[in-house]
């Protein structure tokens, strides 16, 4: 039988309708027709975070709602698909830029996993025209790399689903900032891409299935040209299989080429980059946080939307919080989430263990589990545990570190002391460290601009050492060391 869904409040602000059929999943229906969407587990039924309010032929819970990888359709229905705005990062830390003083415009964009940031350049004078930014659209697939990587393996047409995501998503983002910059007239002669080496792959279409298995070998790593689409585009070089473009570009842009400090760069997302410069040496790991602090596998995480707890602030007895934008509390995000388990350490309700008893209720419903708990104490372990050997690897103690720079949307929002008492970041570098906002987004921008600055930039892919963390001996006790709660 042939049905309508009719979505409300979609991303243009219209109504849309979509045909289908009855005894279809409303998962696969809304991914057909290219509907955005999140499901952090990739549509297993795991995550509970592609929850929608709906009716009519459509089964719901009694609170009105459906998960949209889990129910399908009956008869014509409707669902209440009011997605809020994420708060995406896009400013960085580089105010002037180097051209090569080419005429024209171009395109940078940094490729997150979650999110994507883009920004059209005037290429003769180095000049920023506009930016944007938007969630990933990959996100239907899964919130990791691993859980791209899974679905792309599947078929070639799911390969090409994915990368197809990526450029409809760039393509949007171009024509909204050249109408931003009042030249829709114009064209965009040069795009150049940063991102994770598994977005780089997807985003380029190349194989990338020697990233699913170890040892994680990349089709490619140099910096260079293609024509992707029909589009000529630079690709940014990535280290290793998971230490990407994003790191380079990141790199470049902090001056890890320049001076001669002990300096950290951080990146904490969903896969952590670390790279550390000693005395002209450069050592970098991939440590596999996961999602938490992303919002997914957390019982009430979210992105950074309007209305996530984004800080959490002892006062007297108790506490005090506050939401992006000042909306209603409806989650907690990444930021937040380190302010709350930050608080209960200090106040006992969680073991060194990581025991934690009864939920904690923030709001009327926004709650801490047991089981974020747990989310927490590996995301921290693992990013702890690759920044302590790193240091081994360099000989020095945390104290030598000069300067310690956290790039990425959450780096620059948490609070340093909160991820200093739960042991996240050392706390000998709590007063020596400094957001450096989008530094990715910068680096690709020098890129795209400036021979000079890839040339730069390759030549710390090349001198940069990868250090494989699972491969170190004592990775496990140092792991297992940093899972505690002192």
């Amino acid at each position: 039988m042939n049905c309508t869904l009719t979505i409300l409040s979609s991303e243009n602000g219209n109504n849309i309708q979509l045909a289908c059929s009855a005894g279809e999943r409303l998962y696969d229906v809304l991914a057909r027709n290219g509907i955005r969407f999140s499901a952090p587990c990739g549509g297993k039924g795991k995550c509970g975070k592609c929850r929608v309010h709906a009716w009519g032929g459509i089964k719901t819970d009694n609170d009105g709602t459906c998960l949209i990888c889990k129910t399908y359709i009956e008869n014509d229905c409707t669902i209440d698909f009011n997605e809020k705005h994420a708060r995406v990062l896009t400013g960085g830390i580089v105010n002037t830029f180097e051209t090569d003083g080419h005429k024209g415009l171009g395109l940078a964009a940094d490729i997150g996993t979650t999110t994507i940031a883009v920004y059209l350049m005037d290429m003769l004078t180095g000049k920023e025209l506009a930016r944007t930014s938007m969630l990933n659209p990959q996100r239907i697939h899964g919130a990791d790399v691993i859980s791209r990587l899974q679905y792309a393996l599947i078929s070639e047409d799911n390969r090409r689903t994915l990368s197809n995501e990526i450029h409809t998503a760039l393509d949007e983002a171009g024509r909204i900032l050249l109408e931003k910059a009042g030249l829709s007239n114009q064209s965009i002669l040069l795009s150049a891409f940063a991102g994770n080496t598994v977005m780089m792959h997807l985003a380029s279409g190349y194989d990338a299935s020697g990233l699913a298995k170890a040892p994680f070998i990349p089709y490619y790593t140099a910096a260079h040209r293609r024509t992707v689409y029909g589009k000529k585009v630079f690709l940014g070089g990535c280290v290793s299989g998971y230490v990407g473009a994003d790191t380079t570009a990141a790199m470049l842009a902090c001056g890890f080429d320049t001076g001669d400090e002990t300096v950290l760069l951080i990146d904490i997302g969903t896969n952590g980059e670390i790279v550390l410069r000693d005395k002209g040496r450069y050592f970098c790991c991939s440590c596999a946080a996961g999602p938490a602090f992303e919002g997914a596998h957390i019982t009430c995480g979210t992105g950074a939307v309007d209305g996530a707890i984004d800080h959490l602030t002892e006062r007297g007895s108790g506490f005090t919080y506050t939401t992006i934008n000042g909306a209603e509390p409806s989650g907690i995000c990444g930021s937040g989430l380190i302010d709350a388990i930050a608080y209960l350490a200090r106040n006992k309700s969680i073991n060194p263990m990581g025991r934690m008893g009864e939920r904690f209720y923030i709001s009327d419903n926004v709650f801490i589990a047991p089981e974020d708990v747990r989310e927490v104490q590996l995301a921290k372990a693992a990013i702890a545990a690759g920044i302590e050997i790193l240091c081994s690897k360099a000989q020095i103690s945390y104290g030598e570190i000069d300067k310690v720079y956290l790039a990425g949307g959450f780096g620059n929002c948490i609070s340093v002391a909160s991820a200093c008492s739960i042991g996240l970041l050392p706390k000998e570098i709590e007063h020596k460290t400094t957001g450096v906002g989008n530094a990715a987004g910068d680096g690709i921008k020098m890129q795209l601009l400036s021979e000079a600055s890839v040339r730069r930039a390759e030549k710390l892919r090349r001198l940069t050492e990868y250090v494989e963390l699972s491969a170190e001996p004592d990775f496990e006790d140092i792991f297992s060391d940093n899972l505690l709660f002192y």
